[in-house]
């Protein structure tokens, strides 16, 4: 059986098998604890038999006017795990939370361009693929800025796809 539920600072010290996973993105400890501190709403842990960590998500909400958001900075699932629809459930946590709680317009997330299954998953999930972001990952890899309309956004203006590839540089941060 899966419990959801939200991550607390003693998580920090049990999850590193699952950001072993050469896809997954990791920080330093301040980074996490800066997430958790800010967007404790944003940031969950799936927990499977014997309390092990099976994944986690960690996003938050930005952005302005037409432009507020939630974010996906990170959802990663232990490889033994996978395809048992734990990153489902914390997706739709995390869209919950935007949509009802925050009012935002719309969830976005960033995937490295040669990640397929992961882009196929977020394309089941209703995400479009909004634009790419050029050399995002280490300067090397291009992303997949990819974006989910929530209720607020009644003509999906959000997800109208740009035409042009863009740089790291031209990424608008709160």
């Amino acid at each position: 059986m899966t419990t959801v539920r939200r991550f607390c600072c003693d998580d920090l010290l049990r999850f590193e098998s699952v950001n072993l996973d050469h896809l997954t993105e990791t920080f330093n400890l301040s980074f996490y604890m800066t997430y958790l501190a800010r967007w404790p709403d944003y940031f969950h842990v799936a927990e499977g038999p014997g309390k092990r960590i099976m994944g986690y998500i960690m996003g938050k909400v930005e952005g302005q006017g037409e432009s507020w958001h939630g974010h996906v900075t990170a959802v990663t699932v232990a490889p033994e795990y996978r395809r048992q629809q734990v990153a489902k459930k914390l997706m739709n946590l995390l869209e919950e939370n935007s949509d009802k709680i925050d009012k935002a317009y719309f969830v976005d997330l960033f995937v490295r361009a040669s990640n397929t299954p992961a882009i196929k998953m977020y394309e089941k999930l209703g995400y479009v693929i909004y634009r790419r972001v050029l050399r995002y990952y280490s300067g090397e890899e291009d992303a997949l800025d990819m974006r989910k309309a929530l209720s607020r956004d009644v003509e999906k203006k959000s997800i109208i796809p740009l035409k042009r590839p863009i740089t790291p540089d031209e990424l608008e941060y709160d």
